[in-house]
C-alpha cells in the first residue's frame, strides 16, 4: 500500500500525526508481528540480569507486544508512545498489565528506569535527532541502568523510516554517553529483517 504521507518532509516522523496516519493507513503495520519481537529475549540473554520487578521502558511501543512480554516476565513495564492510536491498540490488546504513557520521550515527565528496550524508536526517528535521543535515554536511566537495543545496519536502499545505521556509527554515538557491554549480530528477527540487524547492551555509569 502506498502511504499517503510518503512525500512529506523527513521531519514528519518526529510527530504524533505522522504515526497516527501510519496506523490509519495500515491497521497492522508491516513491522508488527502480533507478538513480542524474538530480539527481546535475545538481548535480555546478552545483558546482565535485571532484578525482579525492575522498571523497564519501551519507547515507541506501538501496540505494546514487547512491553506486555516484559510485564509477563515480572518487570514493571512501561509502554511509551506519543501516537494515540498506538496506545489505543496496546490497551485493547493488553489492558492495564503495562503502564501506558503518551509522554514524549524527549520532553515528557517520566520516572527513572532500570532498563530501556529499544527496537522501533531509534530507527524510526530522523537521524539528526539520534544524539539528543541518546542524551534523553541516558538521563532517564538510573545509575547502572541498561539500554537494550536492536538496530538495522542495512535497509536495502529503502528510504526511512526505518533508518539504517552502521554499527560503528552507533558505537561512536553511544560510547560518550553509555558504557557498551555488548555489540553483536542479531540471530533472530522479523523474517524481512533477518541478517540485517544487530544488538547493543549498554550501561549508564554508576550504581
Amino acid at each position: 500500500m502506498q502511504r499517503r504521507f510518503s512525500t512529506l518532509p523527513p521531519w514528519i516522523p518526529n510527530s504524533p500525526d505522522y504515526w497516527n496516519q501510519v496506523y490509519l493507513d495500515e491497521p497492522k503495520p508491516g513491522w508488527d508481528l502480533g507478538a513480542p519481537s524474538p530480539l527481546l529475549a535475545e538481548v535480555l540473554a546478552l545483558a546482565p540480569p535485571l532484578a525482579p520487578g525492575a522498571r523497564v521502558a519501551v519507547p515507541g511501543c506501538g501496540f505494546g507486544h514487547d512491553a506486555a512480554e516484559l510485564a509477563r516476565l515480572g518487570f514493571e513495564a512501561w509502554g511509551i508512545d506519543f501516537a494515540p492510536l498506538a496506545l489505543e491498540g496496546a490497551r485493547a490488546r493488553y489492558g492495564e498489565a503495562v503502564t501506558w504513557s503518551a509522554e514524549d520521550w524527549f520532553t515528557g515527565e517520566l520516572p527513572a528506569f532500570d532498563a530501556v528496550f529499544d527496537h522501533t524508536c531509534f530507527v524510526a526517528m530522523e537521524p539528526a535527532r539520534r544524539g539528543a535521543y541518546l542524551d534523553a535515554t541516558r538521563d532517564r536511566l538510573r545509575p547502572g541502568g541498561l539500554w537494550l537495543g536492536a538496530f538495522f545496519h542495512d535497509t536495502q536502499g529503502r528510504e526511512g523510516p526505518p533508518f539504517a545505521i552502521p554499527r560503528e556509527e552507533l558505537r561512536a554515538l553511544v560510547a560518550p554517553r553509555l558504557d557498551i557491554l555488548s555489540l553483536a549480530d542479531a540471530l533472530q528477527s522479523h523474517p524481512r529483517r533477518l541478517g540485517r540487524e544487530f544488538l547493543v547492551v549498554a550501561r549508564k555509569a554508576g550504581g
